[in-house]
């Protein structure tokens, strides 16, 4: 019975800490730049233009003109995930 008491609060422990982020890099940097900015052209984390009235200045200088919907729809598709 104790073994099971302290089997449930390891397990406890070990779903406390590692929670829904385990696959994010809390310990390592994000990665170079030319990553984390091919990284934002796949995921676009701004506002989309199609989607309603354009919000001036929401867009950093470079991200200023989005992907065009055909490429933004294929991502998945061509993707090695999507094969």
């Amino acid at each position: 019975m104790a073994n099971n008491i302290k089997l449930l609060i390891a397990s406890c422990f070990v779903v406390a800490t590692v929670g829904c982020s385990w696959p994010h890099p809390w310990a390592a940097p994000p990665g170079p730049v030319r990553y984390q900015q091919n990284n934002a052209s796949y995921h676009d984390p701004y506002a989309d233009e199609d989607a309603g009235p354009e919000v001036v200045g929401a867009r950093p200088r470079d991200f200023q003109k989005p992907n065009a919907e055909p490429v933004r729809s294929r991502v998945y598709t061509d993707s090695l995930y999507g094969r």
